[in-house]
């Protein structure tokens, strides 16, 4: 889903600056490949094609989130990204998702004040001020999903570094198809039915 917010006719020049600083043109093709192929396109594609309807109604931000950033982590390795803008881009909003897990437990477990929180993503992961209020009232209306995005990805490098261990001569399309095969469902349980182990 996406939600197109133009920027605010009232607001002052700089803070209308300061919104389309987060949207540049080097983020596109780390957005597109996020949101559209490889990314959550082609996973919900193969979601809804499991067998199983719980599988096709119900699933996991962990899984989703984690496929996406895996995504655009492996076409950064793979070459994809044509210049060093949008390669850089790729290793911000990487460092932007590594906060999301720091503020997403600070904000809802340890008492972070919202002001902390923006000043985090201003000053850490480097987004524009207006950018960052808009996630921290995002963060504090949706408690765990925030952190799903790394999480998911780190548990989907590791389940694949040990299934490319076990099956050494498999391309990574056949790896790919394989894990996207099951659904939208936790990773855990995807390692237990792709590695055989609990």
């Amino acid at each position: 889903m996406f939600w197109v917010t133009p920027v605010d006719e009232k607001a002052d020049r700089q803070r209308q600056k300061e919104q389309l600083a987060g949207h540049s043109r080097a983020a596109i093709s780390v957005r597109t490949l996020h949101e559209g192929y490889p990314g959550h396109h082609l996973q919900y594609c193969h979601a809804n094609r499991v067998d199983s309807r719980i599988r096709r109604i119900f699933g996991t931000s962990v899984f989703a989130e984690g496929w996406a950033l895996y995504c655009e982590k492996m076409m950064n390795e793979q070459g994809y990204y044509s210049d060093n803008k949008t390669q850089l881009t790729q290793l911000k909003d990487q460092l932007w998702r590594a906060c999301r897990i720091v503020l997403d437990v600070r904000l809802h477990m340890h008492g972070c004040s919202y002001e902390d929180a923006v000043d985090m993503l201003v000053d850490v992961a480097r987004l524009e001020r207006s950018n960052a209020e808009a996630e921290v009232n995002r963060y504090t209306q949706s408690p765990t999903q925030p952190l799903s995005y790394l999480i998911g990805q780190l548990e989907i490098d590791k389940l694949l570094k040990s299934y490319r261990e076990n099956n050494p001569g498999l391309k990574i399309k056949e790896i790919h198809n394989k894990l996207l095969s099951y659904g939208t469902i936790p990773v855990a349980l995807v390692r237990n039915s792709m590695l055989g182990t609990n």
